[in-house]
């Protein structure tokens, strides 16, 4: 499965929201039974993050997901260039959890005159 890549723009102080539709084969992914997490880094080494909210759009089964940050959070990260991913979680059976990026990019974190 290869990785769609995505690049964002985030204003500095402003809330960010992004609609995203996860696919497989061409076809929305129903999206029932899994644990979704994005964030973003300097670089993917860093150990400092700053978390996406993911939510899954209703019905499940359209493969819609939202990722946002609040004004609050954006506010704290300083302006420049970022990277960020979107992972999904299928909850298997036992340890057969399997977890796969689905997007991935460059976020320009844009500063504020205000």
């Amino acid at each position: 499965m290869s990785v769609a890549v995505v690049n964002l723009v985030i204003e500095q102080g402003a809330d960010f929201s992004l609609s995203l539709t996860l696919k497989a084969n061409g076809e929305p992914i129903d999206l029932s039974g899994y644990t979704y997490s994005a964030k973003m880094k300097k670089h993917y080494g860093a150990n400092t993050s700053y978390p996406f909210t993911v939510t899954p759009g209703t019905p499940l089964t359209n493969g819609v997901v939202s990722i946002g940050m609040s004004e609050s959070l954006t506010a704290t990260i300083p302006p420049g260039r970022y990277v960020y991913d979107v992972l999904i979680t299928d909850a298997g059976i036992g340890s057969s959890a399997i977890t796969s990026k689905y997007f991935k990019g460059t976020v320009i974190v844009e500063g504020s005159a205000s």
